[in-house]
């Protein structure tokens, strides 16, 4: 999965998900919210 920011065809590795049967899917930006934000704290420990 991609957030919606990204489009379906500038996912790298697509087109072999795709010939192997897979799917690729892209779901919604969620507002202030950050993958890395969130890596960060749980590095930190304060996650």
């Amino acid at each position: 999965m991609k957030g919606g920011d990204w489009t379906p065809e500038a996912i790298v590795g697509r087109d072999h998900v795709l010939a192997h049967g897979g799917r690729v899917v892209t779901i919604p930006v969620a507002e202030g919210r950050s993958t890395t934000a969130l890596l960060s704290r749980i590095r930190s420990g304060s996650a």
